[in-house]
This record gives C-alpha cells, sequence and structure tokens, in this order.
C-alpha cells in the first residue's frame, strides 16, 4: 500500500509547478471589449485580457482611455497584472511589459 501511494505522489510532484492556464507566459494583451461598454463610465474603456495561445480570457476590467491605447498590443505576463479589487469592472492599474519570447 505503501508503495502505491508513493507512485501516486510522485506523479503528482510534476503537476505542482504546471501553469496551465500559461498566467506566466508572455502571451497576454489588453484588448477593448465593446460588449461590456455600457459598464464603464465616460473616458474609461472596456477591457479583457486575452491569451490567444491558448484562447483564454478574463474580462470585466476598464483603463482610462490613455492607458488602454498605451497598452494596446504590449504583451505581458497575466501575472504581472495589478488590479483595483474593490471595483466593477476591476480597474487596470498597471501590466509589465514584456517580450514574447521570454
Amino acid at each position: 500500500m505503501n508503495r502505491s501511494l508513493l507512485g501516486v505522489i510522485l506523479c503528482c510532484v510534476p503537476l505542482l509547478g504546471c501553469d496551465p492556464d500559461r498566467h506566466k507566459k508572455c502571451e497576454w494583451y489588453l484588448v477593448p471589449e465593446p460588449d461590456h461598454r455600457e459598464l464603464v463610465k465616460d473616458g474609461w474603456v472596456s477591457l479583457c485580457a486575452r491569451n490567444y495561445t491558448n484562447n483564454k480570457q478574463r474580462c470585466f476590467l476598464q483603463a482610462k482611455l490613455g492607458y488602454a491605447e498605451k497598452v494596446y498590443g504590449t504583451p505581458f505576463r497575466f501575472t504581472t497584472l495589478k488590479l483595483d479589487e474593490k471595483t466593477f469592472p476591476r480597474k487596470v492599474i498597471s501590466i509589465k511589459a514584456c517580450k514574447p519570447q521570454d
């Protein structure tokens, strides 16, 4: 019994370090989300963080128009996305840009 339990544990160890949603990869982009534009005030843009590699997204984000234009098309790691969790949609505070080959 101990041997089979040890086998299961050893098989699960590699899963602890994996990133199935690719949050640590430099593959995420902030893009406008027109379907949610009624949720934001004037001067703000409704956004989604999208990963086109695995087709994942996190929506219900917002940023000021100037910031959204500045970061449009800039890849980042989802783990570096800073949000104001107190608002809905959540306000994007910052992202840390990266290069896709990183």
